[in-house]
């Protein structure tokens, strides 16, 4: 995987691929779409980054989750399994979020986590 430069580092709100194995258990596995939801100035000057899976799974929607388009492709973001994760797993950009799917995945956050 590509480590990243400061100039290039992963923006709030923007879609990378995140490498998540090993994962255990019923954690989200292999590589997959993530939303950077970790404030930028952290983003820039950490060797971490908080994000939250997507899955193209939308049958069900859970009061965690929120429907997000990215790249007019419609996939769910699961704040239940919000990670912390090096940025060595994290590798290429996709896309960024809209404002309103962008305050969705906040607002699901806030209520997984009980903000």
């Amino acid at each position: 995987m590509v480590r990243m430069v400061k100039s290039n580092f992963p923006k709030r709100g923007e879609v990378w691929w995140v490498c998540f194995d090993p994962s255990i258990g019923t954690e989200m596995k292999k590589t997959r779409p993530a939303i950077v939801m970790s404030n930028d100035s952290a983003n820039e000057f950490l060797e971490r980054i908080q994000v939250v899976p997507l899955t193209s799974n939308t049958a069900r929607v859970y009061p965690s989750e929120a429907l997000v388009t990215v790249q007019g492709k419609k996939s769910k973001a699961a704040a239940d399994q919000v990670a912390t994760v090096s940025k060595k797993r994290v590798y290429k950009k996709i896309g960024s979020l809209n404002a309103r799917d962008l305050a969705e995945a906040e607002y699901v956050l806030k209520i997984q986590l009980g903000l």
